[in-house]
Formats: C-alpha cells, structure tokens, sequence
C-alpha cells in the first residue's frame, strides 16, 4: 500500500471516529483512538481536544491545542509503552483507577467514578498508561474528563515503533468536577 493510500485510509479512520462521538447536553462522551505515531512529512502528531470535539494536529499553526496526546516511553527490552501529554497545560492528568480486567474497569468508570476526588494530584504528563486503567484529566479550561484505557497495541512499521489506543472518555465541559452515572 502506497504512502498515500496509508495517509487517506487514517484520516478516513480519523473522521469515522470524530463523527462517531456523541453529543450529551452539556456533557459529551464518545470514543477516541489515539496514536503516538509522529508524523515525519508535516513533523506533527495528532491529539484531540474536547472543547472542540476534535481531532488536532501538534505542533501547529492553530491556535486550539490538543487537550491530550498519546507519547510513548521505550523499555530496556526494545518495547514502548504509552503515556498521556498535555500540551501547555499545567494541570494534566491523575490516575483514578488500574484494573485487571475490562469489567472491573468499565463497572468503576460508568458507575463508581461519579466525582473527581478533590485530593487527586494532577501532572502535565501521565506516568506509563496501562489497558483498563481510568484516569482523570483536568483540561487547560479547568474542565474535567474522564478516561478509560480499553487497549493498547504496539506496532512497528517502516518509521519505527509507536502505540495505537482505544479510550472511552466522558467530558464534563461545565467545570463541575461531577459525572452522572
């Protein structure tokens, strides 16, 4: 498959997946799939941002930047896990919960995880994320969101290694540190 076949058939991946998030009120859940794949012909990566419901480039000449961006951490046996980035944004992310198993995870996101806990510490960037792991984003615009980590795959292609992620997200464009169940 040519280079450019590979790029249309993303960005197709790309809009099939922004069209697919659904608009709650003020409130917005859907979900992402994000990569840490840079993009070496226009030297970005893709993030989303929830404020616009959208998928971003970085860096850009735009002015809305992305909320979150996957990186990645390389493993002394060759592998790369993941982490969360959030460009200038100080507040970042905080995990909530790392699970074994997608029930447990799913059970705690949907029904358990109803507010942020107030004592949470926030960081710019994630430590290494995990399958079934939720965590807590407080965007640049001090509105919360809610992460789950559903998988995670490696994989390597002619420009290197990079992780691809599925991630159910529930956004709390109000401010209000509360989730409706």
């Amino acid at each position: 498959m040519s280079t450019t076949s590979k790029s249309l058939l993303t960005f197709g991946s790309i809009l099939c997946i922004v069209f697919s998030c659904s608009r709650l009120g003020e409130n917005e859940k859907g979900q992402l799939f994000l990569s840490s794949r840079f993009d070496f012909t226009l030297t970005t990566i893709t993030g989303y941002n929830f404020q616009s419901a959208a998928y971003v480039a970085y860096p850009s000449a735009d002015e809305v930047l992305p909320d979150i961006i996957v990186d990645q951490f390389r493993v002394l046996d060759g592998s790369i896990e993941p982490g969360f980035t959030s460009p200038s944004n100080t507040n970042g992310f905080a995990l909530a919960g790392s699970f074994t198993n997608l029930e447990a995870s799913r059970d705690f996101f949907e029904k358990e995880l109803i507010s942020v806990d107030s004592t949470l510490r926030f960081e710019a960037s994630s430590d290494t994320v995990k399958r079934f792991q939720v965590w807590i984003l407080k965007t640049s615009l001090d509105n919360y969101v809610k992460l789950h980590v559903l998988d995670i795959t490696e994989i390597e292609d002619n420009v290197g290694k990079y992780n691809e992620l599925t991630i159910d997200f529930y956004y709390q464009s109000d401010g209000s540190p509360s989730f409706p169940s």
